[in-house]
């Protein structure tokens, strides 16, 4: 079943107000409820599983990742609890991170209220404006939920932009400066490259250049890494990878997020790398960052092997 939802998450600072104002209202009290969200690694959106006493359910979205009111298109599944789905999606697809919470569930006609208490993340309020028929449309579920944006008096800052799951991960995974070494030892455990950079080719390379090296850690260990450096008048993204067990994990989005944004603070505006055909995660991954091709250079030999300059104005 595929449902529209407008939604708004925040960080709420005093609970029982919120649960004053809904119980006001006469607000639907469906009762507390122990919530274990196992997310998967899904190629695209979010895909998890939702363990609850009052909710029960296997849920595919896809959502904006802005503040305040944002559309996701949700689809529903509501399997037994005695299906071994959980077990089969994480041998097959791999978990990617567990949302422990309690919630608080509450409903005034079509708009659902969430009081969440997120384990090692805190306190939270939830507000989905939903159409289950399409009847309602997407205008009306806006105006939905900025009235109730007003009447709970949210100020804008604690509006959050990403998931429960997405904020784990970041204090999962942390981005630092690293080394050349750390890259040249990185690369060695990434099977796609047949060729990784000795040390001495990257310090010829920096020589005389601005150069950002990036290491993403996961409980402290390094998993992945972006390197680049200047050239004429662009940024040059060289090499980057993540090892295989630690993919969709959204971590090559993070070392990409931070080089662009060290790109902006370092005065560049445009960055560019060059990849190969064979290699299109990268290349769909570059394209959905907002990247374009500029140039193609053909191999004569194997078309695999063609190389794809792309380029991103910042």
């Amino acid at each position: 079943m595929s449902i529209l939802n407008i939604e708004i998450k925040a960080i709420c600072s005093d609970p029982s107000n919120i649960r004053d104002i809904l119980l006001s209202r006469k607000a639907d009290f469906k009762g507390t409820d122990h919530q274990i969200d196992t997310y998967f690694k899904a190629n695209h959106g979010r895909f998890k599983m939702r363990e609850g006493n009052i909710e029960y359910s296997l849920v595919h979205y896809d959502r904006e990742d802005i503040s305040g009111p944002k559309r996701s298109a949700v689809i529903y599944y509501h399997p037994r609890k005695t299906d071994p789905i959980k077990e089969l999606l994480s041998r097959a697809i791999g978990e990617l991170v567990v949302v422990d919470k309690q919630r608080e569930i509450y409903y005034i006609d079509n708009i659902k209220f969430h009081i969440d208490i997120v384990k090692e993340l805190g306190s939270f309020v939830e507000i989905e404006a939903i159409d289950k028929t399409g009847e309602i449309g997407a205008e009306k579920l806006y105006a939905q939920c900025r009235e109730y944006l007003d009447l709970f008096k949210i100020p804008e800052e604690d509006l959050l932009t990403n998931s429960y799951s997405d904020m784990l991960l970041d204090k999962e995974i942390l981005i630092r400066i690293g080394t050349i070494e750390e890259v040249v030892e990185l690369s060695l455990q990434i099977p796609e490259f047949d060729y990784v950079y000795a040390a001495a080719e990257y310090y010829k390379r920096f020589k005389e250049r601005r150069s950002l090296i990036l290491i993403a850690e996961c409980d402290g260990k390094p998993v992945g890494f972006k390197v680049g450096c200047s050239t004429e008048d662009h940024f040059q993204s060289l090499m980057g990878g993540v090892l295989p067990e630690f993919r969709r994990k959204g971590i090559a989005d993070k070392l990409a997020k931070f080089q662009e944004q060290w790109c902006r603070e370092n005065n560049f505006t445009t960055v560019r790398f060059r990849t190969k055909a064979k290699f299109k995660n990268m290349l769909f991954f570059a394209l959905s960052r907002g990247f374009n091709i500029i140039s193609f250079e053909d191999n004569d030999f194997n078309y695999l092997e063609n190389r794809i300059l792309l380029e991103k104005k910042l």
